[in-house]
């Protein structure tokens, strides 16, 4: 009697070296792994950054930083990231100008007149360009903060603002990552807003999270006690506090004073 065994698994397979699970699995960023995994599983096929970007949720700037990673590791020949900044140069001009325009729009957060001037002023002198720091394996990480925290992708003005913090204030990965997560708690995310925080804390001498931390309870405090303070203020022509008045000692005052005056009369 014969036997027909269809294997459905071993019709498609993408093959992993060893020496790559060996060497990198344990160091490798996860979104770099996944890179290197999709650009396997299609060696020898056509697709663009896009095309990667869209399979695997990650952004086209992801994609061109893990390409690089792997070309420096030299899993990768020299010249792909070439390819993929290629690709990506002509959309990235076109997204700074509209990102930048839409932030001018945007109204001024409620920070110290100073501090937002400060600010603007610093967002004027910064280059524009990224791509030293992108090298940085900590400023990845805040990029990666910053991707799922903010409500949109972070542009590009809102990537120079944190390049900014990070190297020019010197502030530490998670103290940003915490402005990070409290500026889109409070939904004011444009790169002035965030800059302006940040030249607060600094001047403040924040420079851990704990004083960060610290910092924002005392704020959000502060700010619960004011609220509570002006809702609890008593109105004279309404809020009377008729404990104060005591009824009966008035009473009986009034019939003392009656029968002293002989008169037996004991209305109120």
């Amino acid at each position: 009697m014969g036997t027909n065994i269809v294997d459905n698994l071993a019709v498609y397979a993408t093959c992993i070296s060893n020496d790559f699970l060996d060497t990198y699995l344990a160091t490798a960023n996860g979104d770099y792994i996944k890179v290197y995994l999709f650009m396997l599983r299609h060696k020898g096929e056509q697709f663009t950054a896009t095309d990667a970007a869209d399979a695997l949720n990650l952004t086209e700037g992801d994609i061109e930083r893990a390409v690089r990673y792997w070309e420096k590791q030299g899993v990768l020949k020299a010249g792909a990231d070439a390819l993929v900044r290629r690709e990506l140069q002509q959309d990235e001009d076109a997204q700074a100008e509209a990102w930048a325009a839409q932030e001018r729009t945007e109204a001024a957060a409620a920070l110290p007149a100073q501090q937002m001037v400060q600010a603007e002023e610093k967002l004027e002198q910064l280059s524009g360009t990224v791509d030293d720091i992108l090298e940085d394996e900590e400023f990845a990480g805040i990029l990666f903060v910053a991707k799922h925290v903010l409500p949109t992708l972070p542009s590009v003005r809102q990537v120079e603002t944190l390049q900014y913090m990070y190297k020019d204030l010197k502030m530490q990965a998670d103290v940003i990552e915490y402005l990070l997560e409290y500026c889109a708690s409070i939904k004011k995310t444009t790169s002035k807003y965030m800059q302006a925080v940040a030249i607060n804390w600094h001047e403040q001498g924040i420079v851990t999270l704990a004083q960060a931390r610290n910092l924002i309870k005392s704020f959000e405090e502060k700010k619960t006690r004011k609220a509570g303070g002006a809702s609890s203020r008593n109105n004279k022509f309404l809020n009377i506090d008729k404990a104060a008045i005591d009824y009966d000692s008035i009473a009986q005052q009034r019939v003392l004073d009656r029968m002293k005056n002989g008169t037996h009369e004991c209305t109120v």
